[in-house]
Order: structure tokens, then C-alpha cells, then sequence
């Protein structure tokens, strides 16, 4: 008989479990609380050092210096000439501000603008274009009203110079317009 009941307290106490899972489950419970963070790892070990890297080119503050570009001064016998120029890659916004310097050279010397002889002058202007961009106009002019040939003047180079590497370091305070060509270049490290 002990056994008997042994075997129904059994079977009741399975009826009871395989019964009690059976419904609609409940809502999902709060979450619970966040807990604290864990220990921070061990290191790892330190590798080797690399290998020198090659040295870099010094830098120039990021002044421009174009190529030198052929003159399309008139060839004819005017007290007259002018030509223009769209200066590429450069905003209003980048140009403005910054000092800009134009050459010219006859092949042998190399002359600052604007430049002025006894009878004659050269000098450069910058006009609005549509790319928000400047283009530069070239002129040649006499001073007299004389009449000469203009095309001797062979090419024309400009750099720009923008604010910031005007005012920096071993830049600041100088006037770059009164400066040699040379000068300029050899300050920037440029090429001639």
C-alpha cells in the first residue's frame, strides 16, 4: 500500500507539471538592472618597431606657381595690346586675399608686374568670369602715345600666395611685391 501511494503521489505531482505549462504566455518582464563593467584585460605586447619611412619633399604653405605661359601680345606696330587669360582651378574665394604676383620674361629677364619702362608699360587686371573664377587680362601700353611692337615679351608666370601662408611663420611681414622674382621663388622653394 505504500507503494501504492507512492506511485499516485507520483503520477499527480507529473500531471500537475505536464498541465501547469499549457496557456497564454504572460507579458514580457522588466529589464532588469545593468551590472557593473568587467575588469579591464591584460595588454597585449608591444611589437616591433617599423621600418624609417623615406623622407617627405618640403612643403611650400601651399603657394602655386604656374608654368610659364606664352604671351599673345599684338605683333603688329600699336600703342595697344592686350590679351586674357582664364586662371584655372582657383575660386574667387581662393585667390582673394591672397597675395598674387605675375612675371614676365623677354627670354633673358625676368620682369615683376606691373613693370614700366621709359615708353612703355605692362601691367595685369583680374575680371569676374562665369566658373566663379577670375580671368587675367595682360596689357601692354605706351606711355607716350608712340606706337611699338609688343610680342618681344614672351611668356608670363603668376603665383599665388594664399592669406594664410602670407601671415605664418617666417612669411610674416613680408611684402612678397617687393621682393625679386628670385627671392619670391627661392623663399617658397619653387622652381624658376
Amino acid at each position: 500500500m505504500k507503494t501504492m501511494k507512492l506511485f499516485t503521489l507520483l503520477f499527480l505531482a507529473m500531471g500537475i507539471a505536464f498541465t501547469s505549462c499549457e496557456g497564454p504566455e504572460g507579458p514580457e518582464g522588466e529589464m532588469g538592472l545593468t551590472g557593473a563593467d568587467g575588469a579591464q584585460g591584460e595588454a597585449g605586447a608591444v611589437g616591433e618597431q617599423g621600418d624609417q619611412g623615406e623622407p617627405g619633399e618640403d612643403g611650400n604653405a601651399n603657394v602655386f606657381a604656374s608654368d610659364w605661359i606664352d604671351t599673345e601680345y599684338d605683333d603688329e606696330t600699336v600703342s595697344y595690346t592686350s590679351f586674357d587669360f582664364e586662371i584655372p582651378d582657383f575660386t574667387r574665394s581662393e585667390i582673394d586675399g591672397a597675395a598674387f604676383l605675375v612675371y614676365l620674361t623677354d627670354g633673358s629677364i625676368i620682369y615683376p608686374e606691373p613693370y614700366t619702362s621709359r615708353y612703355r608699360a605692362f601691367y595685369y587686371y583680374l575680371v569676374n568670369n562665369s566658373d566663379n573664377g577670375y580671368d587675367m587680362v595682360q596689357v601692354g601700353t605706351s606711355m607716350d602715345g608712340s606706337t611699338y611692337t609688343w610680342d618681344w615679351m614672351e611668356e608670363f608666370r603668376y603665383v599665388i600666395i594664399p592669406q594664410a601662408a602670407s601671415e605664418a611663420g617666417k612669411a610674416a611681414g613680408l611684402n612678397f611685391e617687393k621682393m625679386s622674382y628670385e627671392e619670391v621663388m627661392d623663399h617658397f622653394g619653387l622652381d624658376y
